[in-house]
């Protein structure tokens, strides 16, 4: 069995500090969190639930997430949308019983679906 390693350990190295490259992967992965919580706070109030926060786009091109107080590039914020998505996937299959592309293939199929409705000329009452 290996040694588990926890934030702010040595990775098993008695007294020594964490490594620069365990301190870079901590605050990628908290500037991710902090992304994901503006998604998921937006996300739900578009759907009624509490107040949307204010995300303003910087002269840089990356976002300052108002409320986290937190300057976010776009890197950030695609792996923070596909770490919930993923959680979201892996949620609905075991809450089903069944293997992941049970549930990301369908899925996968109706945003292709979607997309290709959009390049034919069809009413959008009629799309899927």
């Amino acid at each position: 069995m290996g040694i588990e390693r926890h934030e702010g350990s040595a990775g098993g190295r008695r007294g020594a500090q964490p490594r620069p490259a365990d301190a870079d992967v901590r605050r990628r992965r908290s500037t991710e969190l902090r992304a994901a919580i503006s998604l998921v706070g937006s996300a739900a109030a578009d759907l009624g639930w509490g107040a949307r926060p204010d995300v303003r786009v910087l002269p840089d091109g990356r976002l300052w997430l108002d409320e986290l107080e937190v300057a976010v590039s776009a890197a950030e914020v695609y792996q923070a949308a596909r770490h919930l998505v993923a959680a979201q996937v892996r949620t609905v299959a075991d809450g089903a019983g069944v293997p992941v592309g049970e549930v990301a293939g369908p899925w996968l199929l109706s945003l292709h679906t979607n997309e290709a409705m959009l390049d034919l000329d069809v009413p959008r009452d009629d799309a899927a």
